[in-house]
């Protein structure tokens, strides 16, 4: 499809929209949901874009946002459904979008509590991809992206629409799951290409042993990455591995290579800046200066480095330490398919491990690369751990699975 095929079907779809103020864009399918993403801009409706479509999500949704409908190209779900075969082109001109008013709502995964609704503009997305796209040198580049991050996703969204949408980049509209599908789409995309993933997807694709198809690049972004597994991911797919840093509160803001360095650099006029114990976020599509949750040390280029979230940091025994950089060394331990570490009550940490190696085994590969204070004291195995499918520890499930084991153990 091209640009004009795009905007003609966006022209002749947003007629047809139900007479509302939001639209819950359900659509699986990568064209129509930006299709159907033009076309409720141009009805000034806004776009909410859940972070997940269970039907507890999506009832709250509704009843949060009385005045909405359900946009999909699946029945089951939708008040308003189309498919490929119903696309009409329209011959009117696309219209003027104003873009400073609100476009869509993201809500945030609820890794960190409640999913938060964050309300972004036209101007602070074509900015941000601007950025971006000079970062990456992709504004003249006839590349094709094969991604596996869904379109409601801020980081499928910003990707997958408004990087396309302001680049001769060509978006391939799948969505491959498993790492043979994504290696096999891969290997009939014709010309250059990249692949837009994250951390866990691109690690089970490491592990299948087989030849990738010639990758340009690979971007990576929800989570930043270890070097070590950086390093494998690229010895295994033969292509260099990016990182995006950013959140559904400030889109992408900075990028880094982790084989390179841990330091990340900001977009251009984009500054991070502490003041006091607090780190502010400002300039480039940043249009309002951001207060960051997340800790860092920042050096007299700009670059910084990640320390962790306020929430993150934990103090025992007068040592201090991050449970996410606790959790890359968890993890890290070969045998160990996914881990967390958790507070207990006792003012100790403990672990929910999926791992078939003995606690022992565990605890001495782990007095290797951390304090013994943050040595978990009880570790349970568990056949795995609730995650979306951006790979985001969902915290309501998450503290219901802690406290069934913990009050188990008593």
């Amino acid at each position: 499809m091209s640009r004009s095929d795009l905007l003609a079907h966006a022209v002749a779809l947003s007629e047809k929209l139900p007479d509302k103020s939001y639209a819950i864009n359900l659509c699986q399918d990568r064209y129509l949901f930006i299709v159907a993403y033009l076309a409720v801009a141009i009805r000034q409706q806004v776009s909410l874009l859940p972070s997940n479509q269970t039907p507890h999500t999506l009832s709250d949704l509704t009843a949060n946002y009385p005045d909405s409908y359900r946009l999909s190209d699946n029945r089951d779900n939708a008040d308003f459904c189309f498919s490929h075969a119903q696309l009409e082109k329209s011959s009117k001109t696309f219209p003027a979008i104003n873009i400073d008013a609100p476009l869509s709502i993201s809500f945030t995964s609820g890794s960190t509590g409640q999913p938060k609704a964050i309300q972004k503009t036209w101007r602070e997305f074509q900015t941000s991809a601007e950025l971006a796209l000079q970062r990456f040198k992709l504004q003249d580049q006839a590349i094709t992206i094969l991604s596996t991050a869904p379109m409601q996703h801020m980081y499928g969204l910003e990707t997958s629409l408004f990087w396309v949408l302001f680049s001769r980049l060509t978006l391939h509209n799948s969505r491959p799951f498993y790492p043979q599908d994504i290696n096999q789409t891969l290997t009939h995309l014709d010309g250059d290409k990249v692949l837009f993933s994250t951390p866990r997807h691109l690690n089970s694709c490491r592990q299948i042993s087989c030849d990738w198809a010639d990758i340009k690049f690979i971007l990576s972004s929800t989570a930043p990455m270890s070097r070590k597994l950086a390093a494998q991911i690229e010895d295994q797919l033969q292509a260099p591995v990016f990182e995006l840093f950013g959140s559904t509160e400030t889109l992408s803001f900075a990028s880094r290579r982790a084989t390179q360095s841990e330091q990340w650099r900001p977009y251009a006029t984009i500054r991070l800046i502490q003041k006091q114990q607090q780190f502010i976020l400002q300039g480039g599509h940043i249009a309002k200066a951001l207060v960051l949750d997340d800790n860092f040390t920042i050096d007299h280029q700009g670059l910084f480095t990640l320390q962790g979230r306020s929430a993150d940091l934990i103090k025992i025994a007068g040592k201090r330490a991050s449970l996410s950089e606790l959790n890359h060394y968890l993890t890290a331990i070969d045998g160990i398919e996914d881990a967390v570490f958790f507070p207990s009550n006792n003012e100790r940490l403990s672990a929910l491990v999926v791992s078939q190696l003995p606690k022992q085994t565990i605890i001495q590969h782990l007095k290797h690369s951390i304090d013994a204070v943050f040595i978990p004291r009880a570790i349970y195995p568990v056949s795995t751990l609730p995650r979306n499918e951006m790979g985001k520890l969902i915290k309501t499930e998450l503290d219901q699975l802690i406290r069934t084991y913990t009050l188990a153990r008593k």
